[in-house]
């Protein structure tokens, strides 16, 4: 069984080991499917996909999350339909 990491943290003033959560994208992604509408994904992807910033490891981050939101929507050709739709 493989240990699971942690760290210390100070709670009401007393020092505890807290356990890391693994990181579980599907319940972003979840979210993002209960909360916004296909077309502001696309809006939002539309916005991403252009951004850069001087930060290489901020723009990896950011366009894997663009393409993440891409596959939401079904592949890049729903997308750009979307995004036509909308005046994008």
């Amino acid at each position: 069984m493989k240990k699971r990491d942690t760290y210390e943290a100070e709670i009401n003033g007393r020092k505890v080991r807290v356990t890391v959560p693994e990181n579980d994208e599907s319940e972003l992604f979840e979210a993002v499917r209960e909360q916004l509408s296909p077309e502001a994904v696309a809006s939002i992807v539309s916005h991403l996909q252009g951004a850069r910033t001087n930060n290489q490891d901020v723009d990896r981050q950011v366009h894997w999350f663009t393409e993440e939101l891409t596959k939401l929507l079904g592949g890049y050709e729903h997308q750009a339909r979307l995004a036509e739709e909308l005046g994008l």
